[in-house]
């Protein structure tokens, strides 16, 4: 900077002495006042430059133990989940086994019955931790187009008993056109987790109503909805039900079924995200609840969709991960 000034005197000099009446008095200091500013300038610069670059490796260097750490807890999960299911299995055998005598006394039945059931709820935990654990590594899903026709059919054909057993009638509504770009294994998972939170969450002996309905979005997507006619989010808690293992409080409602593991949505949140979706869930207490997921669709569709209207006295929460980011409704 101090080269550039003494060369803008020097030239002013030589103006004055050749060029006197044309030369401005204020010229000098004029270049010397734009010379100091684009010293500011590029002083600035470079300094942001330098923050940036600072930050960033300050960051890098910060964030490494958390990642390592992050790596090892999922690996120690992995682990734990597959050493448990061996001696589950076994346990959960050998009761089935003392099952088929059918001369022991009821008391002790029921007792092998409740085993049974807390071992299949066991071994639904593990399998939505390994599920977990896969899904938020997207780089080992692979992606295809879906037709979500079979897939979801076959979910629904897979709780008949579940739902025969609750007194819930499931009902399938399917657009011809329901081809998704997504991974056919995390997509039933999706409708699997929707599914059994809709008929576990609508009260026993209620005739009760889950539908399942697949059509395109207007927006270029294809949307699943998931609608029961259960007890219904509380506001308070709908905006932590994709939060893991958060579980809203059903103490005071009766015939629910709340054995799960407080991860059916947790991993439908991860999933959705991995496919660019966004996830709406709409609900009212007492009234129900409708979950509905958008997934890019897997071909150009020329359908135009509709998404389920919200009515006044319904609370809703709408997560977009088709362009990077969040947001939460009221």
């Amino acid at each position: 900077m101090n080269v550039q000034i003494m060369n803008a005197i020097l030239q002013n000099i030589s103006t004055l002495i050749t060029d006197y009446p044309n030369y401005r008095d204020n010229a000098l200091p004029e270049e010397i006042g734009s010379i100091q500013l684009r010293g500011v300038w590029v002083v600035f610069g470079g300094t942001v430059l330098l923050a940036v670059a600072f930050g960033a490796l300050l960051a890098r260097v910060t964030l490494r133990p958390a990642r390592q750490t992050l790596h090892y807890q999922k690996l120690f999960i992995s682990n734990v989940a597959h050493e448990l299911r061996t001696p589950l299995s076994t346990i959960k055998t050998s009761t089935e086994v003392a099952l088929l005598d059918e001369s022991q006394p009821s008391s002790l039945r029921n007792t092998l019955l409740e085993i049974v059931g807390e071992l299949d709820r066991i071994s639904e935990i593990i399998n939505n931790l390994l599920s977990l654990n896969t899904f938020t590594r997207p780089e080992r899903m692979q992606f295809e187009n879906t037709d979500l026709g079979p897939l979801i059919e076959t979910v629904v054909a897979r709780h008949q008993t579940l739902a025969r057993e609750r007194g819930v009638e499931m009902v399938i509504k399917m657009d011809n056109y329901r081809v998704v770009w997504g991974n056919a294994t995390a997509l039933e998972q999706v409708v699997t987790n929707l599914l059994r939170n809709a008929i576990g969450y609508t009260p026993k002996g209620s005739n009760g109503v889950v539908s399942i309905s697949v059509r395109p979005d207007y927006r270029g997507s294809v949307e699943i909805s998931v609608s029961d006619t259960g007890i219904g989010i509380a506001q308070e808690d709908l905006f932590h039900i994709l939060e893991p293992f958060y579980r809203a409080d059903t103490s005071r409602v009766r015939n629910i079924k709340t054995g799960g593991s407080g991860l059916g949505l947790t991993i439908v949140n991860e999933i959705v995200r991995v496919h660019h979706g966004r996830i709406n869930i709409q609900s009212a207490k007492r009234k129900g609840t409708t979950v509905s997921v958008f997934l890019p669709a897997g071909a150009p569709s020329g359908s135009n969709g509709s998404g389920v209207p919200a009515s006044a006295d319904r609370s809703e929460v709408s997560i977009d991960f088709s362009k990077g980011r969040s947001i939460a409704n009221n």
